[in-house]
Formats: C-alpha cells, structure tokens, sequence
C-alpha cells in the first residue's frame, strides 16, 4: 500500500527560543564543569526536532542526557586505556633509546586519535538517528563503522595529495554512505550523488574564494546540499530543494562580519602593544589578558551567535526550500516492530 501525495518540509522554530537554550547549556555548563552540557544538548536537539515537520507531522527526539553522558565516560575510559599503553610503549622505547620506536608511537598516537574522530561521526550518527522518530517509527543507520573510517582516511589521504581539489568525493561518500545505511522503520533510503560532478565547480569556488571574501564558499555549499538531495529516493519518494545562495547569504556575511569586528576589537590592544614595541625596541610584552578573556567569552558564546545569526535562517530555508514528491511505497514494512521503542 502505497502513500500517494507531494509534501513540504516545514520549520517553525524560534530562533531567540533556541538561542536561549544555546547560551543557557554554556552558562550551566560552565557552572557544572562541563557534566549540563550532555543535558542541555539533548534539549536543543528536542526543540529543534520538534520545529521540523513532513506533511504538518513533527519529528521527535528521544534522546537522553543520561545516555549522552554514559557514551562520553565510556570513550575517556577508551582512550585512557590507548593512552596508558601508548605511554608504556613510549617509555620503553626512551630506556632503549630507540628513536624509531618513539616515532612509531607518536605516529600511532595521531593514527589513532584521527581514526577515533572519524569513528565517533559514524556512531553520533547512529545514535540521533536511533532517537528519532516520524509518525512514531523509528530511524536506524546500519553499516559498520570500521568500513565508514577506512575509506574516509582513503579518501582524504586523496584529498590531501591533490591539494584539496578532491575534498567533494570525501563528502560525498560520506554523505552517500550515511544515506544509503539510513532506514525509516525498515525502508530503505537511497542516494546516486557523485563527487565527481562536484569538482568543478569545487575549483571554481577555490579560485574565486579570495575575490569574493568567501561568499563563493557559501554558493559551493548550497549547491553541494542541493545535488545531494535531488539524488536522494525513499520507496518512491524524491526530494527537490530550491534552496538559492540568496536564502542565506545574508545572514552568512553578517556572521561574517560580526566576527571579524569582534576580533578586531578585542585584539587591537594586543596589536598596538606590537607596534609599540617594534617602535621602541622594548621587551616583547606578555599576552594581553583582555582580549585572551574576550577570545574566551567569544568561543563559549560562539553556538548561540552562530544560530541566532546564521543555523536558524539556514535550518528554516533548508527545509521550506525542500519538496518531497512521489508514492510512499512501503507496504507494511514501515510498521513492522518499528514504532514505539521509547
């Protein structure tokens, strides 16, 4: 039994709303040493979730502070324990004197560290799609980690050699495999895009990022979202997204300049400090500790600029941009053991 019908993607979130939920998981994050942080994300993904619908059907978010921090005490336990081998490695290899093995240990250190970074996309991944729900049935992302790490290291060991020109095929297998391990209950999703298409006009943003103070990188960005979805099938559905470079350019150049403005500011002390001293020839002076406490405040502060600004005008055209067309053809597989599950 097929789901006949063309259907919107909807955001209604409110961009000060959530805002407020950025800068209220920094504050008390910081008044917790860190522990409200795994709490205060799993509320910022309810509400945001909970803003985006299909067909005026919201998405849901059962995701849990207690199990975000569980995950995060399991990988310091990890990689306190690569550590502590490493650190025996690596001191054996000081009482022999042996310059070779300290450098295999060190390489073995970044080996890990980058395979661990990768590993841990791959299993974020899986587990917000196991926490989210439309129409109370379930999503899940199948496929082994192992495979997404090795050829992603592959593929950006290629996009180094090449200078970066190569960086559309990393993504875009990264993103087509995420998307083709994706199910909805049991339903499959498909993607056809190739990173291939993709380099041309990848080059062309390079060479025209610096004359275009980076609004090239925003276009390549907003075509890159729509090659990917116009390739994306779920049992006959399609995607179609309008999204123009207009939608958020916007608010991209005004992040931009809020930015720049704020470093500015914040370092010019520290600026007039050095030239004061290449005029004079006096003592090299210590870090300004203003502006290292602004630079602080600013990071921190960083999320809920970047939604307020930016994440909320692109979440909202992203999703108001984007047509869904087709037949649900999915039978009763969607229902199968795969509602509830809370």
């Amino acid at each position: 039994m097929g789901h006949p019908g063309t259907g919107r993607v909807g955001y209604d979130g409110s961009r000060f709303g959530i805002g407020f939920l950025f800068l209220k998981t920094v504050l008390l994050s910081l008044m917790t040493l860190g522990v409200y942080n795994f709490w205060g994300r799993t509320e910022i993904r309810r509400a945001v979730w909970n803003a985006v619908s299909v067909d005026g059907e919201r998405f849901e978010y059962t995701g849990t502070g207690q199990e975000l921090l569980f995950c995060f005490l399991k990988a310091i336990a990890l990689l306190i324990a690569i550590g502590l081998a490493l650190l025996v490695l690596g001191w054996a290899s000081v009482l022999v004197r042996s310059g070779l093995g300290l450098q295999l240990v060190l390489a073995a250190v970044y080996l890990i560290l980058a395979v661990l970074a990768v590993a841990a996309v791959h299993l974020a991944m899986r587990y917000r799609l196991s926490r989210t729900l439309w129409r109370g049935i379930r999503f899940g992302l199948d496929g082994t980690t192992g495979r997404f790490v090795l050829c992603t290291i592959g593929y950006s060991l290629l996009t180094v050699a090449t200078l970066g020109i190569c960086l559309p095929l990393l993504r875009t297998w990264q993103a087509r495999t995420m998307v083709d391990n994706t199910r909805y209950g049991t339903v499959p999703f498909h993607m056809e895009a190739r990173g291939a298409t993709l380099i041309w006009p990848w080059v062309l943003t390079l060479l025209l990022a610096v004359p275009t103070l980076g609004i090239s990188l925003v276009w390549y960005r907003v075509r890159e979202f729509r090659t990917w979805s116009a390739s994306i099938n779920v049992a006959g559905l399609t995607l179609d997204s309008r999204l123009r470079l207009g939608d958020v350019l916007g608010p991209a150049i005004l992040l931009t300049v809020i930015t720049v403005v704020f470093f500015v500011a914040l370092l010019f002390p520290t600026i007039i400090e050095w030239l004061e001293v290449w005029r004079t020839r006096m003592p090299r002076p210590g870090a300004n500790s203003a502006s290292v406490v602004g630079i602080g405040i600013y990071v921190a502060l960083a999320p809920t600029i970047n939604f307020i600004v930016l994440g909320h005008t692109v979440l909202k055209a992203s999703c108001e941009t984007l047509a869904i067309g087709g037949a649900l053809d999915a039978g009763p597989r969607l229902s199968a053991g795969n509602a509830g599950g809370r």
